[in-house]
């Protein structure tokens, strides 16, 4: 599922830190079955892929997105063994006005990739800024609309700022961390699920 092709050919930018951006790193002639087979998810935030049931293209890149082979090819870009640390994955489908904030991830995480699934996006809001500083609006901000194929994957620092302008409304979103070591990937996995316990229990943070 993945091109593995056009991810070899993305180039590393340092500045502000370490990140690669690519695009077309989905094949277009498989979009239908992405948008079809992804996972029907009525909450906002996101959320362990294993959760909602999803069809079999979806569950492809899911297997993709989590090798060794992805994991080796990207961590020789960043200069990292990512082969040998744990992943997590998550995806998100809706998005709410409150996400987006300006933060660098937190230290448990080693490098993050997104791979974006949305159809075209009209508008600034909701695309993922790599920021020079914590301000969102930051002078030297490069932006990557999360348009399908569209790629971005970043190295974790205490300066590794990145955000987006309040969206609220769907906006397709894979998420692939890899993080210091299992125990790292138990408390994450415990907050994602009593946050969505949550989330369905009182109907927060549903889509409408």
């Amino acid at each position: 599922m993945l091109r593995y092709d056009v991810l070899e050919q993305a180039a590393v930018d340092r500045t502000p830190f370490p990140h690669v951006i690519s695009g077309d790193v989905l094949p277009e002639a498989r979009r239908a079955e992405l948008e079809k087979d992804f996972p029907d998810i009525p909450i906002t935030g996101f959320v362990p892929p294993d959760e909602y049931p999803a069809g079999a293209a979806f569950q492809e890149l899911v297997s993709d997105v989590t090798s060794k082979e992805f994991a080796t090819m990207l961590g020789a870009k960043f200069g990292l063994d990512l082969a040998s640390k744990p992943t997590l994955v998550t995806v998100r489908k809706w998005s709410e006005p409150a996400a987006g904030r300006p933060h660098t991830d937190g230290p448990d995480k080693i490098v993050t990739a997104l791979v974006y699934l949305n159809q075209e996006w009209a508008s600034t809001e909701g695309c993922l800024r790599i920021l020079p500083a914590q301000d969102i609006n930051s002078p030297g901000a490069r932006e990557v609309a999360p348009t399908f194929g569209n790629f971005l994957a970043f190295q974790r620092s205490d300066h590794s700022w990145h955000g987006h302008l309040p969206f609220k409304g769907e906006r397709r979103v894979l998420q692939i961390a890899w993080c210091v070591n299992e125990e790292a990937i138990a408390r994450k996995r415990k907050r994602h699920g009593q946050s969505s316990f949550l989330k369905k229990l009182f109907s927060f943070g549903k889509k409408h």
